[in-house]
């Protein structure tokens, strides 16, 4: 199958849309563009102020804009988040989960230590986890509820299986591994949703030149990254529950 740009522009009213880690990076292209189709959006950011700053840019520029603060490894600033969406806005229809860090790209596995693996997995896991089940109630009061995971291709073991380039070349044990864990959940997810209007998808940006990667030449810009959330969050009707998605089209788990 392969993704449409196709959005729905009959709707009258604006889906709302959630993105954490959205003051950087994908997360930050993703909200540009999701706030220059006109959709009503929630910049999730650690640092509250980055976050009303970036929030008063778009709402300057025409866009519908808002900031909360959230740190997905805070289950407290969790909490809030969702107590004050739920209090100021009262829905939710899409919720993009793209915060992520990776501790160990520049290490093989043999140096990568146990606080790495803390690091990485209560983000890139335990946070998506934390903030999906904090927004879910919304969701669920949706008629049309996404989830969107931002994983990595390096987290398919189908891919990575292969042993062929480029996969077979980056070794990053704490990221890689959170990749998977995060395409798992986005699966356990989408079988527990499936008899609701909640559908949960998971993509790849591909090799962005952000600050995650320490701005790697050669890859794709945020722009183009961040087009494949942008089209999950607008694309009517959605693709199929449960499915993984690149700049290439459809992704094997």
């Amino acid at each position: 199958m392969q993704m449409v740009d196709s959005v729905n522009k009959t709707a009258k009213i604006a889906p709302v849309v959630l993105i954490t880690g959205a003051t950087a990076g994908i997360g930050l292209e993703i909200a540009r563009q999701l706030a220059e189709a006109g959709l009503k959006l929630i910049i999730g950011a650690r640092d509250a102020e980055r976050g009303r700053a970036i929030a008063a840019e778009f709402c300057a520029a025409g866009g519908d804009v808002v900031s909360v603060q959230l740190d997905v490894t805070d289950p407290v600033s969790v909490s809030r988040a969702a107590t004050r969406v739920s209090g100021e806005i009262g829905r939710l229809d899409v919720l993009i989960n793209n915060a992520g860090i990776a501790r160990d790209q520049k290490k093989t596995p043999s140096e990568t230590t146990l606080q790495d693996f803390r690091e990485t997995y209560e983000t890139n896991v335990f946070g998506v986890a934390m903030v999906t089940n904090a927004f879910l109630p919304m969701l669920l009061k949706s008629r049309d509820g996404r989830i969107i995971n931002q994983s990595a291709a390096l987290g398919s073991h189908s891919m990575t299986a292969r042993m062929e380039p480029p996969l077979i070349k980056l070794n990053w044990l704490a990221y890689n591994s959170s990749k998977a864990a995060l395409n798992s959940i986005t699966l356990e997810y989408a079988k527990f949703l499936r008899e609701t209007s909640v559908r949960t998808f998971a993509t790849s940006p591909g090799q962005v030149s952000t600050a995650l990667n320490g701005y790697r030449q050669g890859g794709v810009s945020p722009a183009e990254g961040a087009s494949i959330a942008v089209r999950l969050a607008t694309i009517d009707p959605p693709p199929p529950n449960g499915s993984f998605w690149g700049l290439a089209g459809q992704l094997a788990w």
